[in-house]
């Protein structure tokens, strides 16, 4: 990535705050990264045909709003430099339980997906996943994880349709083995899905809305 792209989001998340949203001027940002004003207007411009951001005009400011895909470039920032640091990543998240619509049987029982479960995982995952909601003062760590490599499982085609691409990263819940997945390419949501050669239902428990407590560790 252009490093003046890299570093207008950092000083724009810098300045927006938790809320993602800030009015500044091209002039403005031009100051704060010590470059000209129509350079900061091309960056601006830049980030928003490649939706980085959404913008509005305000009368000489504009109303930036910084989008999933700045907010993806800085959490994957973050990571690397753990990475290049050799910092330990384990996390821990807190949710609550939540009822599913059934489609996680119906992807996990996919032999494209079972078979690299098996084989990158090493378990044969129970036909269905644990579906949890995080807690909202856990979104910066969700955030983190859901940036992270992961282990990579592939997608693939059968007879029926393509299925995407998954990313899976290790956790533990009150001790027993299972697996976040992510689809990639999917937009933020604070829902996760968690898979395990174990029926995590039955094995721990649990009924809807329910809270919980796993322990993620995303140095696969």
């Amino acid at each position: 990535m252009d490093y003046n792209i890299y570093n207008a989001i950092k000083i724009l998340k810098k300045k927006s705050g938790s809320k993602n949203v800030v009015f500044i001027s091209s002039a403005g940002l031009a100051r704060e990264m010590k470059i000209s004003q129509q350079t900061a207007s091309r960056i601006i411009i830049n980030l928003y045909k490649n939706k980085f951001i959404d913008r509005t005009m305000n009368n000489r400011k504009q109303k930036i709003t910084l989008l999933e895909k700045s907010l993806d470039v800085l959490y994957s920032e973050l990571n690397d430099l753990y990475s290049i640091l050799e910092m330990h990543q384990n996390f821990e998240l807190s949710g609550n339980v939540r009822n599913g619509l059934g489609e996680g049987k119906y992807y996990i029982s996919k032999e494209g997906y079972m078979k690299q479960f098996e084989e990158k995982l090493g378990i044969k995952p129970y036909p269905g996943t644990l579906n949890v909601k995080i807690n909202s003062e856990y979104e910066n760590i969700l955030r983190s994880v859901r940036s992270a490599d992961g282990i990579h499982i592939n997608g693939f085609k059968d007879d029926e349709r393509t299925f995407g691409g998954v990313k899976c990263f290790k956790a533990h819940i009150d001790g027993i083995k299972c697996f976040l997945i992510f689809p990639e390419r999917s937009s933020y949501t604070d829902i996760v899905e968690i898979i395990s050669d174990k029926y995590l239902r039955d094995e721990l428990k649990l009924n809807d809305n329910d809270e919980l407590k796993l322990n993620v560790d995303i140095d696969n």
